[in-house]
C-alpha cells in the first residue's frame, strides 16, 4: 500500500501527475473527498476556540466588587435555621444573614440569580434543622415563584466585616471621613529689611 497526497490524488485522477507536496496524506484504496478536510478542518477550528476560550476564563478577573482580604468566601460553616432573624442581598449570588446574638453569615449561592434581589420573603429547605452548605441545602425564593438555589458557601463574619460588605454594595453609606484641621504653628517671623 503506497501512500498518496490529497492532490496527487486529484490530478491522477485528471490524468497529470505531480511531484510530492506535502499534505494530507491517504492510503489508495481510500476513497478520499473534500468532506474529509472540511471535517478536520472544522475540528481544528473548534478545537483552538475551545482552547482560547479556557485561557480567557482562566485569565478574566472575578466579576464584582473587590473582596476584603480577610474574610474567607469559602466557608463551610452551618447556621441554625431558627435563629435566622434577617437577610440583605448583596447582590445577584450573595447574602448577608443576621442569625440571633447579633451574629453575621456571608451566604455565597451556586449561582446567580435575579429572584435573590427581588424577592420578599426567603425560605430554606434543608434535611434538619441547619443551613449549610453542603446535604442539599437550599434557599427558596418567595412561595410564588418556587425557585430554589443551591448554596455554595456559608462564612461566618465579624460585625465589622459585615459593615464592610454593605458598604462595598452600596447597602449603606460609608461613615463620613473628617478632615484633619492643620496643624497650630507658632506664625511666621517677619525679618525687616532695611
Amino acid at each position: 500500500m503506497s501512500l498518496r497526497t490529497y492532490d496527487e490524488l486529484n490530478l491522477s485522477a485528471a490524468g497529470q501527475t505531480v511531484p510530492y507536496q506535502a499534505s494530507i496524506s491517504l492510503p489508495d484504496d481510500c476513497i478520499f473527498s473534500d468532506l474529509y478536510v472540511m471535517k478536520k478542518l472544522i475540528k481544528d477550528i473548534v478545537t483552538a476556540a475551545i482552547s482560547c476560550g479556557l485561557v480567557a476564563a482562566c485569565a478574566a478577573p472575578g466579576d464584582g466588587p473587590p473582596r476584603g482580604q480577610d474574610m474567607d468566601y469559602q466557608g463551610s460553616d452551618c447556621i441554625s435555621i431558627r435563629t435566622i432573624r434577617d437577610y440583605t442581598p448583596l447582590d445577584r449570588q450573595s447574602l448577608l444573614i443576621e442569625a440571633a446574638a447579633k451574629q453575621h453569615y456571608y451566604v455565597t449561592l451556586a449561582l446567580s440569580s435575579f429572584e435573590l434581589r427581588s424577592s420578599f420573603q426567603l425560605g430554606f429547605s434543608s434535611r434538619d434543622d441547619w443551613l449549610c452548605p453542603y446535604g442539599g441545602d437550599e434557599i427558596v425564593f418567595d412561595s410564588f415563584s418556587d425557585q430554589r438555589m443551591g448554596i455554595r458557601a456559608i462564612s461566618k463574619i465579624t460585625k465589622e466585616q459585615a459593615e464592610e460588605l454593605l458598604i462595598r454594595h452600596g447597602k449603606k453609606a460609608p461613615p463620613e471621613q473628617i478632615d484633619p484641621a492643620p496643624a497650630v504653628g507658632n506664625g511666621a517671623e517677619v525679618e525687616e529689611l532695611g
